[in-house]
């Protein structure tokens, strides 16, 4: 993602409504109306953190008990996002794109095969997006690097070798292991850290949902 809107909808007398904005090479520790916090008295019921200044910050909404955390990773930003089950699935017919829900749109999987068509405008964003020189990575050296930070052979090192091959953007080897960290960070039961590919796309049923693209990253745990 080169582009991130997050909206705190106004609840009760928990907090006004808030939106975060981030771009590429701008990732404020505010909201955009120049606060930092939402909610009245000493004890904020919404508020952002600001851990590394430009890189990597973090909002709490205790009135709905969700933390999200935001990174830049290389020229892409990161979402991850843990939340109760219940808010994730309250959502309206209407609003049929539902990430945390269904996962990516089927023409943006893997198939059983392996093969993922790279559409144009990914290729476009993937060439465009940072002036170094790409290298081109083997199934073997793609998979060793992505093995120096990941020892377990997991999703997210399988999208770690993805992403190399598709890109040639060793960015994507942080990205991967940051999702890995960001798990551990928001989940709180360990045996459900690594999740192994199956048949396809990741399983719906497991309480833990990842999307990873060419060119993003989210990340959504449910409690």
């Amino acid at each position: 993602m080169s582009g991130i809107t997050i909206i705190f909808k106004s609840y009760q007398d928990c907090t006004d409504q808030k939106v975060y904005q981030a771009v590429t090479d701008d990732l404020p520790a505010a909201f955009v109306d120049g606060t930092t916090s939402g909610g009245d008295g000493d004890t904020k019921s919404l508020r952002i953190v600001e851990r590394v200044s430009g890189r990597y910050v973090e909002m709490h909404a205790k009135y709905i008990g969700t933390t999200v955390f935001v990174r830049q990773l290389g020229r892409y930003l990161t979402l991850a996002i843990r939340m109760p089950e219940e808010l994730v699935m309250a959502y309206e017919e209407s609003q049929d794109l539902q990430l945390c829900v269904n996962g990516c749109p089927s023409s943006e999987r893997i198939d059983n095969s392996g093969h993922l068509p790279l559409p144009v405008m990914a290729q476009a964003l993937t060439q465009g997006a940072s002036s170094q020189t790409r290298n081109m990575y083997t199934l073997e050296n793609a998979s060793t690097k992505c093995h120096e930070k990941m020892l377990v052979k997991d999703i997210y090192f399988h999208s770690c070798v993805f992403d190399l091959l598709t890109t040639g953007d060793a960015n994507f080897t942080a990205a991967a292991h940051s999702a890995l960290q960001d798990v551990e960070a928001l989940h709180p039961r360990k045996e459900r850290w690594h999740i192994f590919p199956s048949s396809g796309c990741i399983g719906q049923g497991d309480g833990l949902s990842l999307s990873l693209g060419l060119v993003c990253l989210m990340l959504v745990v449910f409690l």
